[in-house]
């Protein structure tokens, strides 16, 4: 641990940032470091690019999984790490390295280097593999580095951690005519923006659901570039969120409906699709007693969130299965927020997270 440089090998991987389904060079990254800390267990290429290390401790007890992100952020640009899932590799890398030097804990460690967080698929193309590899656990951790807090305070989440959400997708087909005569064309404008104005009523209607709802319109797409022609054809892609995966299913379905019955009263096709399923991520609250006492041990700061996460997190696949436990790590105040061009990922949280995971490990 005293000899591996966390912050050189998160410049490392900041170097080569890659695509959700595509971290190639990031997974050789990665397991050129595992190997060299020897874990009982070694598996490559789990539901894509995906990878998994397994240390067997010398007492008998519960199995831990602790899971970081391998994808970069698509921008204008190209890839890149803006959301610090390059930070959060290293981190794993330094409690490998921790666990590679120490094998006196119970039960047996397992660290999860997981593929397409991005795009919602990559956890659940893990869990798919596990039956397979034969890998089991009892609680799984995470944690996402927090811009615009304190450097290193744990903000914790009771209940829900993230949203759930979905993207939909609602392709209206007509038929086009000559821009003097739009009266002969079945035109979808007026039916995407009545959609765009329902989900905006929706949104501001807090009595429909039990808890935080809201509708985001990502893109818009009618007709072409031409104007001599009336469209004859439209998209309108929605991002949807919720706390409560009830909520979520009622808001789709509201939506739908409503596309659906203004399509046919203008005659009009439409076709809907689903796309970024991500379940809510729930939190344990054994495993987040686990996090309390060892950053209380540790003299870390904590605090609770007033509210969970509006953004939406894949761990939930881990969490189904296992009594799981996502938290936050102020990243300090520099630099601008996930996603965005001034975000900076603060590499002073790299040690202290080791810490966190090590003392929840080393009992």
């Amino acid at each position: 641990m005293d000899t591996l440089n966390l912050a050189q090998i998160r410049a490392e991987l900041h170097e080569s940032p890659e695509y959700s389904h595509k971290e190639e060079k990031t997974a050789l990254i990665i397991a050129k470091y595992l190997e060299k800390f020897s874990p009982d267990d070694l598996y490559t290429k789990v539901g894509g690019h995906g990878i998994i290390a397994g240390f067997k401790g010398v007492r008998e007890g519960e199995s831990l999984m602790f899971r970081c992100e391998m994808d970069a952020v698509p921008t204008e640009r190209g890839p890149e790490h803006l959301c610090g899932h390059d930070g959060h590799m290293a981190i794993l890398l330094g409690l490998a390295s921790k666990l590679s030097e120490n094998r006196d804990f119970p039960g047996k460690v397992w660290l999860f280097f997981q593929p397409a967080e991005e795009v919602g698929e990559g956890a659940s193309g893990m869990v798919a593999e596990l039956a397979r590899l034969r890998v089991n656990f009892d609680y799984a951790f995470a944690l996402h580095n927090k811009p615009g807090n304190k450097e290193n305070l744990i903000i914790l989440y009771k209940n829900v951690y993230a949203a759930a959400s979905v993207g939909l997708e609602l392709r209206f087909s007509g038929s086009a005519s000559h821009a003097a005569y739009p009266e002969q064309a079945e035109n979808p404008t007026f039916t995407i923006l009545d959609t765009v104005e329902e989900i905006k009523r929706i949104n501001s209607n807090k009595s429909l659901f039990s808890n935080f709802v809201l509708g985001t319109v990502v893109n818009v797409t009618i007709g072409e570039a031409n104007y001599g022609v009336t469209p004859g054809s439209g998209t309108l892609r929605v991002t949807l969120r919720a706390y409560d995966e009830m909520d979520l299913n009622l808001f789709c379905k509201k939506i739908e409906m409503f596309a659906r019955k203004r399509s046919e009263k203008t005659s009009l096709n439409l076709e809907i699709t689903h796309h970024d399923r991500f379940p809510a991520t729930i939190n344990n609250a054994f495993a987040c007693n686990m996090v309390i006492e060892a950053a209380e041990k540790l003299g870390m700061e904590l605090v609770y969130s007033s509210l969970p996460e509006r953004g939406s997190e894949d761990f939930a696949h881990f969490a189904s299965i296992s009594k799981a436990n996502f938290f936050d790590v102020g990243n300090g105040f520099e630099g601008d927020d996930i996603h965005r061009e001034g975000y900076k990922f603060n590499d002073s949280i790299l040690e202290s997270s080791v810490k966190l995971y090590s003392t929840i490990i080393y009992k």
